[in-house]
């Protein structure tokens, strides 16, 4: 999936790391003791961080062998302190209405701000693969991020217009759409406010931009501020962007950025 030709997986690049270091190589002296040349700081261990991710998200594993986040993990705590910072912004934009003609709007992320992946990160032991994350998300069946579908729609009260921006491929829009309106979500999920990206067909505003097919140039982090810069155009004043990377916030075209914590992987 082309949102995922450059993600990094936490727990892979740490193994990577292990892997490419090399700890009191050296060369043998005249007396046959190693002489050490490379010594470096050893990485955290993998199983240790993995215990780590378990215990923030509070993980238990059902009966089906499916993983579930707790409600009241510390993961959850720390995604309801950016929902309270965001709530209370997106209430005071809504009050203020139209700015210089343009509709106050929100701009969120999909994978782990609004729909939650722990349980395929665990089954797939932190590690992606496009077909087994395509099976993943074309059941529709993931659980929320806590609190985000009613962040989207206490915004949408309040009058400002949501949109859905996601690095995962235009042939996921049924799922994606599924999905999010099946944890509550009650805003628009057609194609004006659900973006998905297309390489191989992209609109005109992104293959101006970015390209197409072979000739796509666009990171993540530049097609996603090529649509936000595309929404603006349409009339509308992106008052916030909510993400759980980095790379949601890149490129600019929001007034305040919120960023949700995710420690499982990163996206460039």
């Amino acid at each position: 999936m082309p949102r995922w030709n450059t993600r990094i997986v936490g727990i892979a690049a740490t193994l990577a790391l292990a892997g490419g270091a090399v700890y009191g190589a050296g060369v043998a002296t005249a007396d046959g003791t190693a002489q050490d040349r490379t010594a470096t700081q050893e990485p955290q261990n993998i199983a240790d961080l993995v215990t780590q991710i378990d215990r923030y998200y509070a993980g238990t594993k059902n009966a089906d062998g499916t993983w579930t986040a707790s409600a009241d993990s510390p993961y959850a705590h720390d995604v309801h302190r950016v929902q309270k910072a965001a709530r209370k912004h997106l209430a005071e934009a809504g009050k203020k209405g139209a700015r210089h003609g343009k509709k106050p709007a929100v701009v969120l992320d999909v994978d782990d701000t609004m729909l939650l992946t722990y349980d395929y990160e665990k089954a797939t032991n932190f590690t992606y693969g496009t077909k087994t994350f395509t099976d993943y998300v074309s059941k529709a069946d993931r659980g929320p991020v806590f609190g985000m579908p009613e962040l989207v729609n206490y915004a949408r009260s309040k009058g400002v217009e949501v949109f859905f921006l996601t690095g995962s491929a235009e042939d996921v829009r049924a799922p994606f759409a599924k999905n999010l309106a099946k944890v509550g979500v009650k805003t628009p999920l057609d194609r004006t406010h659900l973006f998905l990206k297309d390489k191989v067909n992209p609109p005109a505003y992104l293959k101006e931009a970015c390209g197409s097919g072979a000739a796509w140039k666009c990171d993540g982090g530049q097609y996603k501020a090529a649509t936000r810069k595309y929404i603006e155009s349409r009339g509308f004043d992106l008052v916030a962007n909510i993400g759980d990377q980095d790379s949601d916030f890149t490129g600019g075209y929001a007034d305040r950025t919120f960023k949700l914590p995710n420690p499982m992987y990163k996206v460039s």
